[in-house]
């Protein structure tokens, strides 16, 4: 028996591929985007302002005075939030390197993340009561709580009674503004986002910015000038209808967003996300519907198949019986 080994003349760069380079900031951002399907994230109301209650009790401020200081968190949260729906269906827990690639950005002035600084971010929203943190194959798994830092478990919002949400699109991490938006541009980004959810343009009152949302006046001030800045933000004075002023009007500064964070823009987000839910729901239906169609003639002809031996073993009774008689 020939113990000869085979040849092979076909070369290794022929069967296997060169070596990769390691993934960036940028393919890891894309990749994990493209796995969260919808091209915008869901961030409830409760995030930003605490609403009115039914008992006429003003709007109050909600979870942006928690960030005044830690910018990073409050980045950090939206980027679990927008990984989300995908991290849910795999299961998976994000090694801490993963994290600081996906926010990571080679822009000049950007926000820069370490270990430390990642592991003090996780903190902060752990205490507000935004995240739970478990061990997994000595992997920290995240998981978020709902966005008004109740600690309840996180739920997406549908728009309905699962809460009203701000739609940031997904330009916000491809543009990398994640990065190069200060707090007070990125918290009056996330305060017209909810304002203008159903409307074109809204008021930011500086003057009473902290009173409604927790930020300063200053604060106000420097994200609307940063947004403006970045051609993110139109702004115009009108007289608005107010029934309180003495002259029945007042004059106000109102603020529309544009470019992919108009309103326009994010409607069309979610119509195009709602026709792709829809068309996928259709699809499961129609291959529940072929899967019972085949499977209904199988159960009848086996059905058929029992009441044809019941029949046959029905004559060969009389015909024994008759033989034996």
């Amino acid at each position: 028996m020939s113990t000869q080994k085979p040849t092979f003349t076909t070369p290794e760069s022929e069967l296997f591929p060169e070596d990769a380079e390691p993934s960036s900031p940028v393919s890891t951002r894309e990749a994990f985007i493209k796995r969260s399907r919808s091209g915008y994230t869901k961030l409830r109301h409760e995030f930003v302002q605490v609403p009115a209650s039914p008992t006429g009790g003003a709007a109050s401020p909600a979870m942006l005075p928690a960030f005044a200081r830690n910018h990073r968190a409050a980045v950090l949260y939206l980027a679990l939030l927008t990984n989300w729906p995908w991290l849910r269906r795999s299961g998976e827990a994000l090694a801490a390197d993963t994290w600081i690639r996906f926010l990571s950005s080679g822009k000049s002035g950007s926000l820069t993340w370490t270990a430390q600084s990642l592991s003090h971010a996780w903190k902060v929203l752990e205490d507000a009561g935004l995240v739970e943190r478990t061990l997994v194959n000595r992997l920290k798994k995240v998981t978020p709580l709902h966005e008004s830092g109740s600690g309840e478990s996180y739920r997406s919002p549908d728009g309905k009674s699962h809460g009203l949400y701000v739609a940031l699109p997904h330009t916000f991490w491809t543009d990398e503004l994640h990065a190069t938006l200060s707090w007070p541009a990125l918290a009056v980004l996330l305060i017209l986002l909810k304002e203008t959810s159903g409307r074109p343009s809204a008021e930011l009152p500086v003057d009473k910015a902290e009173k409604y949302y927790g930020i300063s006046r200053t604060t106000a001030e420097a994200g609307l000038a940063e947004l403006r800045d970045e051609g993110l933000l139109l702004s115009a004075t009108r007289w608005v209808q107010d029934h309180v002023a003495g002259e029945g009007r007042r004059w106000a500064s109102l603020h529309a967003l544009l470019g992919p964070y108009s309103t326009a823009q994010r409607h069309n987000l979610q119509g195009a996300a709602k026709k792709r839910r829809a068309g996928a729901r259709a699809k499961t239906a129609a291959t529940k519907t072929k899967t019972a169609a085949t499977t209904k003639p199988a159960a009848k002809t086996k059905g058929a198949a029992t009441k044809k031996e019941a029949k046959k073993k029905e004559v060969h009774d009389e015909h024994s019986t008759k033989v034996s008689g």
